[in-house]
Order: C-alpha cells, then structure tokens, then sequence
C-alpha cells in the first residue's frame, strides 16, 4: 500500500463524513489549496484512495480502508517520558546552554555558538526553544562598541 502523508488522512478524513461526489470547494480542513491540493488530490487518485469526476471527489472503498489503518496522528500519541538522566554522564547542550545564559553578564550568540560548537542559526533557534519550553530569557542590550545583543536566563522567584 501507498504510504500517506498527513496532508493525505487529512483529505481522506474530510471526505469520510460525506456520501457520494463533494465539490471540492465545499470541503471544509483542507490541508492545502490551489496547485499543492491538486497534487495530493491526484496522488489519491492514482492509488485508488478517491475518485474524481471534473471538481467533485468521493471517498472509495480503499480510501475508506486506509483511514482505518493509518497510523495514530501526533494528537493521539502520548509523549514518551525522558529516560533518567545517569550520573556521571555528560550535560546535555540544553543544560550547557542553559548554564551559559545563567551568568552574571549575559551571553551573546556569537559567543554561545562558539561556547556550544554551533551555528548562529542553531544557537537562536536553541534560545526559541527554550523560551517555548517555559523559561524566561531577557534580552539585554550590547556591551559598548558591540552590535551583538545579550541574552540573559531570569531566574524564578
């Protein structure tokens, strides 16, 4: 069998609902529009998920079938809980990250890229992920003669 994307259980579920041929512009949770959803329609077609006629589409049996055997989405899977950290084992470079942006003056992106062996792209997008995941990070701003802001963890009260 074809494997589906998200976009296809996305199409797929939207039809399930609906007895015989839907035009396509009365399909409410599309994933996509325009050229990308003719695509994934024509996909669907190919494999036998769904039938076209001119603008409308209807749900097969195979169509039907794939739905019960996609796989569980994202919403429906429970995250796994992180395995206990071993003692004597390295920090992670969130925890090194973390321990940077925890001192006195602050810490600048380029400063943490080389600290942390990354690129300024991975490190700003280590500062939104922590921020994301709940911790509170002031912007300072730069030191004199520098266009580098710093970046500072505020700690809980």
């Amino acid at each position: 069998m074809s494997k589906l994307t998200k976009a296809h259980i996305t199409i797929l579920d939207a039809l399930s609902g609906k007895d015989g041929p839907i035009p396509i512009d009365q399909l409410s949770g599309l994933p996509a529009a325009g050229p990308a959803l003719s695509s994934h329609l024509e996909h669907l077609s190919s494999r036998g998920f769904v039938t076209r006629t001119g603008k409308a589409i209807a749900l097969t049996e195979v169509g039907k079938a794939a739905l019960t055997d996609a796989p569980p989405t994202i919403a429906d899977q429970k995250t796994p809980k992180p395995a206990a950290k071993e003692p004597g084992a390295p920090p992670t470079k969130k925890s090194r990250l973390v321990a940077l942006l925890k001192s006195d003056t602050g810490a600048t992106v380029p400063d943490l890229a080389t600290a942390l062996d990354w690129l300024p792209h991975t490190t700003r997008a280590a500062l939104t992920g922590l921020k994301k995941s709940g911790y509170e990070i002031d912007k300072l701003p730069p030191f004199e003669g520098s266009r580098s802001s710093r970046y500072k963890l505020v700690e809980a009260a």
